[in-house]
């Protein structure tokens, strides 16, 4: 039997919405990758940003400082803490 799909939340130009940082801080998250479609990424403390704000909110704002380009993809960081799999950054 087929499961019906899930209508998943986007934003008005088509991006998926992505939880909230009071969302991914309740799960005990503190910090999250972004990653530029080139290959370059960095590892960010999230409390500069407030728990209302989506990290697909933030995305756009994201230039590249290896390739120039705008946009980026922002993800929790479930890693963070364990020195052997985070990814170093500022």
């Amino acid at each position: 039997m087929l499961r019906p799909k899930r209508a998943t939340p986007t934003h008005p130009d088509g991006r998926q919405m992505k939880i909230t940082f009071g969302q991914m801080r309740a799960m005990g998250l503190r910090g999250v990758l972004v990653y530029c479609h080139c290959g370059h990424h960095v590892a960010l403390d999230s409390a500069r940003w407030p728990d209302e704000v989506r990290l697909s909110d933030i995305e756009p704002r994201f230039v590249c400082q290896g390739c120039g380009s705008r946009g980026a993809d922002v993800r929790p960081d479930f890693d963070r803490g364990n020195p052997r799999l985070a990814i170093t950054g500022s």
